[in-house]
C-alpha cells in the first residue's frame, strides 16, 4: 500500500516532469543547517527515483543562495550529460537559472519538507493544479477592469494588460505545486494597498537585511504602478522608506516600482508560525495561500526584489468576485466550476458552501 509520502513522490517526479527509466537527474539539495529544506526529503526522492522510477541520480549540496554563481553547480551543467535538474534549494528561484532556456529540465520544488509532500500540498494532482491556474488566468484574460479590497485597507484598482501571458520562466521552470495564479501587469493599478507584517525578500537576489518587520503593517499609496507615498506609523514609514532605497541601491533598480502581482492557489498551504518568527520562510512559504495576494516590488521587472502581501483579499472581475476574503469563488465562474467536476480532489464546490469557495479541510489529507 502507498503512503502519503509515495503519493507525494509520485506527483512530484511523475505528475510535474513524467521521469523516466533511464534518465539522468541531478538533484540540488540545500544544506539542511539553514532550516528551509529537511535532510528526510532529499533521501526520499533519490531513493524513490532510483528504486522505483529507474533513473540514474547525482546529489549536490549548495549553500544558502548567494548573487554569485555556485562553481561546482556551473560546472557541472557544462557537462551537459543531464536530463532534469531537480532543486530543493532557494537558489532554483534565482534569476539566472530562470532565464537559462537551454540544456535539461528544470523543476524548482516548494515542498521543502518530507512533511509538506505527503500533505494535500504535494499530493493533489499537478495535472489537477495546472488545470486550476490555466483557467484562473484565463478567467482574468476575460476582465475588463480589476478590483483589490482587503479588510485593512486595500482599495486598488486597474485594468489587466490584454498581452499578459504565462511568462517565459514558467516554461523554463517547472514548479511544484503549481500553486499560483500568473503575474498581472500593476502599471494601471492606482490605490491604497495594505502589506501586512512587514516587507520580506522575493527570493530573486539575496541581500541583508532581509525583511522589515512590520507587525502593525502598512499602507502603500500607488500611482499606475509606482509607490508614491506610505501611510501607518511614522517610524514604520522611515524605515520603510530606508529599506527600498537600500536594496534598490545595491541592484541599481527603480525602487517605488510595482511590477506585478500574483495570487496563492494552494489552501493547503500552511505556516506552523508567526510570521514576526521568521518573515522571510514566512512569506516565502504563504504566497501560495489563497489567504495571500503577493506585489512584487522594487524593480521594474517580475518578481522584483521586494514582496508585501495582501491579506484575506477581495478580487472582483468586472464586478463579480473570484476572490471573497480570501477563497477563491469558484461558482462564480463557469469555467472554474468545470474545472472542479474533471478534477474532484480540488475540492472546489462544496454542497454546504454557498458560496462554492474551496474548502482547507477537505483538501488537506491526513
Amino acid at each position: 500500500m502507498k503512503t502519503n509520502l509515495d503519493l507525494g513522490l509520485t506527483n512530484l517526479l511523475q505528475g510535474a516532469i513524467n521521469l523516466q527509466r533511464g534518465q539522468r537527474v541531478l538533484l540540488v539539495q540545500e544544506n539542511p543547517k539553514y532550516g528551509w529544506y529537511d535532510s528526510k526529503l532529499p533521501k526520499a526522492l533519490r531513493a524513490f527515483a532510483v528504486d522505483q522510477l529507474g533513473a540514474v541520480v547525482e546529489v549536490l549540496e549548495v549553500d544558502e543562495p548567494t548573487n554569485s554563481p555556485h562553481q561546482k553547480l556551473e560546472q557541472i551543467l557544462k557537462e551537459q550529460r543531464w536530463d532534469w535538474i531537480i532543486f530543493l534549494a532557494r537558489i532554483g528561484d534565482q534569476d539566472r537559472f530562470e532565464v537559462n532556456h537551454q540544456g535539461p529540465g528544470k523543476l524548482m520544488t516548494y515542498t521543502r519538507t518530507a512533511e509538506q509532500l505527503q500533505s494535500g500540498l504535494g499530493t493533489v494532482p499537478h495535472a489537477a493544479m495546472v488545470a486550476l491556474k490555466t483557467v484562473v488566468n484565463k478567467t482574468f484574460d476575460g476582465a475588463e477592469k480589476i478590483e483589490i479590497t482587503c479588510p485593512f485597507g486595500t482599495q486598488l484598482q486597474g485594468k489587466p494588460h490584454k498581452s499578459i501571458g504565462e511568462s517565459s520562466t514558467d516554461v523554463a521552470v517547472v514548479r511544484f505545486p503549481a500553486a499560483v495564479s500568473k503575474p498581472i501587469s500593476a502599471h494601471t493599478f492606482s490605490g491604497r494597498v495594505a502589506f501586512r507584517h512587514g516587507l520580506a525578500p522575493t527570493g530573486s537576489k539575496a541581500y541583508s537585511p532581509t525583511c522589515l518587520s512590520l507587525p502593525q503593517g502598512i499602507i502603500a499609496v500607488i500611482d499606475k504602478g509606482l509607490i508614491s507615498s506610505f501611510e501607518g506609523d511614522a517610524a514604520d514609514i522611515l524605515a520603510a522608506q530606508d529599506h527600498y532605497r537600500q536594496v534598490a541601491n545595491q541592484f541599481n533598480i527603480e525602487p517605488w516600482r510595482v511590477d506585478s502581482w500574483h495570487l496563492g492557489l494552494h489552501p493547503a498551504t500552511v505556516h506552523p508560525s508567526d510570521p514576526q518568527v521568521d518573515l522571510d520562510r514566512w512569506a516565502n512559504t504563504m504566497f501560495t495561500s489563497p489567504r495571500y495576494l503577493h506585489f512584487h516590488t522594487c524593480g521594474n521587472y517580475p518578481p522584483g526584489e521586494i514582496c508585501g502581501m495582501v491579506e484575506d483579499p477581495t478580487v472582483k472581475l468586472d464586478g463579480v468576485a473570484l476572490w471573497q476574503d480570501g477563497q477563491l469563488m469558484a461558482s462564480n465562474f463557469s469555467a472554474i466550476a468545470k474545472v472542479a467536476q474533471c478534477w474532484p480532489e480540488l475540492s472546489l464546490l462544496q454542497p454546504k458552501t454557498l458560496s462554492g469557495s474551496w474548502s482547507l479541510k477537505r483538501i488537506t489529507y491526513e
